[in-house]
């Protein structure tokens, strides 16, 4: 008997189901790509799942938090998962994904092979191979799937399309001089060490005594050296991510070497902390203990441009930005948990921009990638492999896909239209730095006023910033209640509304002033005080949209009580007589229960 086979037929094919590849599918499906998603393992998030557990960490600079969908399932978790559940997180995302009516997820499914044939470029281009379809296993099901597609995108990490395709890429350490990055801690000569993988543990305080028996195999840890990383348990900061071993080795070819000897010093950590007595750890349990490692680099595929360090420390001004870092360098000490030299880390006092010549390949026509293996040198990656960025720069894969699809070009041909990439990304909430979103023509010809007074700094409403920074302030506070509203000298056909509200980045509202806690979507250890949280309290909770036709008549366009959303695009039907005289934005309440509430933006289009 043989396997069972099937053929799928798609525009984008996305390779993984981490965050960057998450978040590209989903931007794909929403803007009508036909998208199917292939993840190995059973549930999407990649080191943020429940499997591995690792905090989401983005831009350290707090006003530049990441926004779009990343901001979207942090709000949806503060309403359905109060309490930072792990299951909970993957059972979220998992629907985001279920519910996106032109995506197919395919999880437990293996990319283990692919077809390729001579690109359809012209000879002088650099591009000689374009991919027709790659081939999964499906463990689950015995399923053979075949996906064939005009494009797709490398978001595995470890690049596993760079050796079905022959994509070039890049693997370890650069010496210093070859992208004349002279940081603080240079490296003298080319190697192949890398940050290494981790496996996580996560404690919970039970509170009462509870002992534990370390097995055989156990690795044997100093208290010495837990002292020296810094191990308190109470800290909610402590995540155990020095756990750490792989640098010198090849991290893909030995990972089940690793992972047993990562599961052996897992269990030695944890009999150290509990049996030595020098931890205060008599009433902590054991709450998870990571069988998935976590992993930090590997191969990083090739681009028509190589994000540097130097490119993260100026603030990477490119024409073609299409996402952003703002974490620091974290090279990570390739001997990890034994090593004796500490990591290096640089704070980078900016966010910087990441440009599109470092998503797609140079040398496969029709290949994009996100995540941890853009193109980039060893050191810039120790920065831009976080997560938070990794999401940014998936949305932006996703979004050129959709714009290289409409011209039916290659990813590298779509870099001709970067305006509209870049003002697509806009729409969906995404910042990019020093790129201004545009507001429509009407938008900017109608009247705006609240219930017929001009309100203090109404324009803002509609300045195209959908956020405040250092260098901006946007935002109205309207009051609960009253109207604002757009009106036109004659009737207009509107083709939908965009309202942006505060979710405040800061997180002052989200009932805790614990740093760690505020600003990490998932916890680790869990303490007998450890918060419930709740949704930002200045979001909106409740609205109305109204128009006024061309006849007078007043209609509902959207209304809801339970808005969970920061970035609402509202599309109107699409009717010849769907004109309006006027539309009206009512906000009723936010979670916070004040008479007044700040909207960032309001337009029309």
């Amino acid at each position: 008997m043989s396997l069972n086979e099937k053929i799928l037929q798609a525009d984008l094919c996305v390779v993984g189901g981490g965050i960057a590849g998450t978040y590209a599918a989903i931007t794909a499906a929403r803007l009508g790509l036909k998208t199917v998603l292939i993840h190995e393992r059973p549930v999407f998030g990649g080191n943020a799942s429940g499997e591995i557990r690792m905090w989401i960490c983005g831009a350290q600079q707090r006003l530049y938090k990441e926004a779009g969908l990343q901001e979207e399932f942090e709000i949806a978790n503060y309403y359905f998962n109060p309490s930072k559940n792990h299951y909970l997180n993957d059972a979220l995302l998992y629907y985001a994904v279920e519910r996106e009516k032109n995506l197919t997820a395919l999880l437990n499914c293996t990319c283990f092979a692919a077809d390729t044939q001579p690109a359809d470029t012209q000879p002088a281009d650099t591009q000689n191979a374009k991919i027709q379809s790659v081939t999964a296993y499906q463990m689950t099901t015995q399923t053979l799937y075949r996906v064939q597609a005009k494009y797709f995108a490398d978001c595995s990490g470890d690049s596993i399309l760079a050796p079905l395709t022959g994509a070039h890429y890049m693997y370890g350490r650069e010496a210093a001089e070859e992208y004349g990055e002279h940081t603080e801690r240079p490296h003298a000569v080319r190697d192949r060490k890398t940050m290494g993988n981790s496996l996580l543990i996560q404690a919970r305080d039970v509170g009462h005594k509870v002992q534990f028996t370390a097995p055989d195999f156990a690795e044997k840890v100093s208290v010495q050296k837990l002292k020296e990383k810094g191990v308190c348990l109470e800290k909610t900061s402590e995540n155990f991510w020095y756990i750490e071993l792989g640098g010198n080795v090849d991290t893909i070819a030995e990972a089940e070497t690793l992972n047993r000897r990562l599961l052996a010093l897992c269990l030695g950590v944890w009999d150290t902390i509990k049996n030595s007595g020098e931890f205060n750890a008599d009433n902590f349990d054991l709450e998870f203990l990571g069988f998935l490692p976590a992993k930090r680099e590997s191969r990083r595929m090739k681009g028509d441009y190589v994000l540097t360090a130097n490119d993260i420390l100026s603030g990477g001004n490119f024409a073609d930005t299409v996402a952003y870092g703002g974490w620091g360098l974290d090279d990570h000490n390739p001997d990890g948990f034994d090593g004796k030299e500490s990591n290096y880390n640089q704070v980078v006092h900016n966010v910087y921009g990441i440009p599109y010549r470092c998503l797609y390949s140079e040398n496969i026509e029709n290949l994009f990638f996100a995540g941890r293996n853009i193109s980039a040198t060893h050191l810039a990656t120790s920065s831009a492999r976080v997560m938070g960025t990794c999401g940014c720069i998936g949305q932006a894969v996703g979004a050129a896909a959709f714009v290289a699809k409409k011209y039916d070009l290659s990813p590298r041909a779509a870099g001709e239209h970067i305006a509209e990439i870049q003002q697509r990304l806009l729409a969906c909430d995404c910042y990019l730095p020093r790129v201004v979103r545009e507001v429509s023509g009407i938008c900017k010809a109608a009247s705006l006023s609240v219930c017929g007074e001009i309100a203090v700094n109404i324009e803002r409403l509609r300045d195209g910033f959908d956020r405040n920074t250092e260098r901006v302030q946007t935002g109205v506070k309207l009051k609960n209640g009253a109207a604002a509203i757009y009106e036109f000298e004659t009737p207009q056909k509107i083709n939908g509304v965009k309202i942006v509200f505060d979710s405040d980045f800061l997180r002052e509202t989200v009932g805790t002033d614990d740093e760690c806690e505020k600003y990490h979507s998932m916890r680790c250890n869990i303490l007998k005080n450890s918060p419930v949280l709740r949704v930002p309290q200045t979001l909106v909770k409740s609205f109305i949209v109204t128009g006024e036709t061309a006849a007078g008549e007043k209609v509902t366009l959207f209304e809801t009580s339970r808005n969970l959303k920061r970035n609402v695009l509202l599309p109107l039907d699409n009717n010849a007589e769907n004109t309006y005289k006027k539309i009206a934005l009512t906000v009723r309440e936010n979670y916070g229960k004040t008479n007044e509430t700040n909207v960032f933006t309001f337009e029309i289009f």
